[in-house]
């Protein structure tokens, strides 16, 4: 019996002291063999075990990279409680796992990972497609109280040049089963760049169902910007992201995922390639009502913009903004899309409750013409009711000020899905100054405005592409200086205006345009200034119409004055016309006017052979001279007595060779004349 117990206890003891420095056994042969059984060198500092409580703890332990040298992962202390009982009941117990400073490095390069070697030195056969075993009972997994404190993981993109870094990294899992009952998870970690994460998250492994809280403070999203240049011709990206989100979902199913929440960006703004700011924001609001990507749902509350600025910059090929987003330069696939019809992607749902834009600036620079034109929108505000996908039209409301003085407001409708080929809008501009538009007059007219200012009532009317713009312009005061340079189009724009302005001083402009926007080579400013062109050349041409508003007559009353081959008298209704004329050269100051006397001769001498049966040609021809000169004396008569002899008004006979003679009955052609002008003589064409 003695010599039992002396075995037994010599056997107790050897076991002891071998379950005593095993750990020690075991943390050599790891540091030692390391390579050949995980796939990497470690080092550990120290290994513990208590077999009564079946822990397990490791302290300063490290696994380097592949070249030995550098750290892979890393942590200062890891306790691990198991329950090994639990094994014999086809169950994985982890009683608690807690990991203290863990620090671990992932770098990639193109599709490369710093980890692809662990990856494959684990792979075994194993790891291949088998034929399930139906019979062998799964094991179930239980895990508690799981803990990481104080981590860092470091993510180096090599192909974009970029470092991230997650510090404070915490996690805590309370109780997780998987095949069995729910569990909850909590995780929060901070960016170095700036920004916090906070997750909760909740999980039926039976069921599948879970739901992710995910918090976001003051992420910055600058150092996105490497990710951007893919994509977008950038070199900069600011702001900082904030937001609370919900993702639910199964995981059977993919299609049930659903994310709720709100989310703001503060500070956002973007640089060009030159290192101009083009699009920013004070705060961005987008409340996420209902999300569901996989079945292309977007539904988004209020979104609120406050104080966006935008710098448009056009030029002749291209645009700032089309540069940025690389939509300048068209990539034509040889190989189309071809969609199967079993895997069809169902069509985009979206909707968004309203949009408020406040306090928004817009800056436009025109690099088109010969000196750069620069104008600013300010306190730009726009207002739109709910926009959704299967909506047939959406209203809204904008306002803003034009370069610090002028005002526009407008009314605006539009068709969501296919808003640029039907839209409407009702706009009023007040106060709009024209010597802002002294470029543009300038490059294209010659004139430059001196000042005037303008009320501007216009509709933008586009059904199915077709364009119908109304335009009513009423000018205060307008002035034009002298002409200079070679301008793009010769436009009588000085001469236009003198005619349009009534006696105070004021133009009433109504000129609509026409245009087909399916056209692909249609082209608005040039469709605009057609339009226009043509206007002015027609007011020039025939003045006749704006002329007669200043006055309140016929147009044709002011037009010409007409006889008969045998009409000598001045009657009532040609006396009525030279008082008309009278009346306009007081009420329009720096006007000229000049009667121009046509007649067909030879027709007039035929018809007073005719009327007084005479035979003789010198009779004739003395009795026609004589009926030429008795219209021209009473007309200069009359105007000399009713005037007091303080008349402009000029008559004039041209050369007998004036193809205008030819057919003419006798009449006084009035033309019209702005003092220190050339005439008006300008051939009435469609202006292109």
């Amino acid at each position: 019996m003695k010599r039992l117990v002396i075995v037994c206890f010599s056997i107790l003891m050897v076991a002891a002291l071998f379950l005593a420095i095993s750990p020690s056994i075991i943390r050599n042969q790891l540091e030692k063999h390391g390579k050949e059984w995980v796939g990497r060198k470690l080092e550990i500092k120290d290994l513990s075990v208590n077999y009564f409580t079946s822990t397990i703890t490791l302290s300063g332990a490290t696994m380097f990279e592949a070249n030995d040298k550098d750290k892979f992962v890393s942590l200062d202390s890891l306790i691990l409680d198991v329950d090994p009982l639990e094994y014999f009941s086809s169950s994985i117990v982890v009683e608690q796992l807690y990991i203290k400073n863990l620090w671990v490095n992932i770098s990639q390069k193109d599709s490369i990972f710093n980890f692809d070697d662990l990856i494959a030195f684990h792979k075994t056969e194993s790891d291949t497609v088998t034929k399930p075993d139906s019979d062998k009972k799964a094991y179930l997994f239980s895990l508690s109280d799981l803990n990481l404190n104080g981590g860092t993981l470091i993510y180096n993109d090599q192909t974009h040049n970029v470092t991230q870094t997650l510090n404070n990294l915490s996690f805590y899992l309370p109780h997780v089963e998987w095949g069995r009952g729910s569990s909850k998870m909590d995780a929060s970690f901070k960016l170095t760049e700036g920004g916090q994460f906070g997750i909760t998250s909740e999980f039926d492994s039976e069921k599948g169902d879970y739901l992710v809280h995910l918090t976001i403070d003051n992420l910055d999203i600058s150092s996105f910007t490497p990710y951007t240049k893919e994509h977008l011709n950038i070199s900069k990206m600011e702001g900082l992201a904030s937001g609370k989100v919900d993702i639910s979902g199964n995981l059977n199913n993919l299609k049930t995922i659903d994310i709720t929440g709100n989310s703001s960006l503060e500070g956002f703004a973007l640089t060009d390639a030159t290192g101009e700011k083009f699009l920013a924001a004070h705060n961005i609001v987008c409340p996420i009502e209902k999300v569901m990507p996989m079945q292309s749902v977007y539904q988004l509350g209020d979104i609120r913009i406050q104080e966006p600025i935008i710098d448009f910059q056009l030029f002749k090929d291209s645009n700032n903004f089309y540069r940025s987003f690389g939509l300048d330069t068209t990539e034509s696939s040889s190989e189309p899309n071809v969609t199967s019809e079993d895997h069809k992607e169902p069509p985009v749902k979206f909707s968004v409750k309203s949009i408020h834009l406040e306090k928004g600036k817009l800056n436009f620079t025109d690099h088109t013409t010969a000196t750069p034109f620069v104008y600013n929108f300010s306190k730009v505000k726009m207002d739109f009711n709910e926009i959704k996908s299967d909506s047939d039209w959406v209203n809204g409301k904008a306002s803003m000020v034009l370069n610090e003085r002028g005002q526009l407001v407008a009314d605006i409708g539009f068709n969501p899905s296919d808003a640029a080929m039907n839209m409407k809008v009702n706009y009023v501009i007040s106060d709009f100054q024209l010597s802002d538009l002294n470029i543009y007059s300038m490059e294209y007219t010659g004139y430059p405005i001196l000042y005037g200012d303008m009320y501007y009532k216009g509709i933008i009317d586009i059904n199915q592409g077709k364009l119908n713009l109304e335009n009513k312009l009423i000018v205060h005061h307008a002035e034009v200086g002298n002409k200079k340079g070679s301008p793009f189009y010769n436009l009588p724009l000085k001469v236009a205006l003198f005619i349009l302005k009534d006696k105070d001083g004021v133009i009433n402009m109504d000129i609509p345009v026409r245009g087909d926007l399916n056209d692909p080579e249609i082209d608005i400013r040039k469709i605009i200034w057609r339009t226009f062109g043509n206007f002015l050349v027609k007011t020039v041409t025939s003045p006749f119409r704006a002329l007669s508003n200043l006055i309140n007559v016929d147009p044709t009353d002011i037009k010409e004055i007409n006889y008969t081959y045998m009409d000598t008298t001045l009657v009532n209704r040609k006396e009525h016309q030279l008082d008309l004329l009278r009346k306009l050269e007081k009420n329009k100051p720096g006007l000229d006017i000049e009667l121009v006397y046509f007649n067909d001769k030879n027709k007039q001498k035929e018809e007073i052979s005719k009327a007084l049966k005479l035979v003789d040609t010198t009779e004739i021809n003395a009795v026609s001279k004589a009926f030429d000169s008795i219209r021209v004396a009473s007309v200069k008569t009359y105007l000399t007595q009713q005037s007091n002899d303080s008349t402009k008004i000029k008559i004039t006979i041209p050369s007998p060779t004036n193809l205008k003679n030819t057919g003419s009955q006798p009449v006084f052609e009035i033309k019209y004349k702005m003092q220190g002008e050339s005439d008006f003589e300008i051939e009435e064409v469609e202006f292109n």
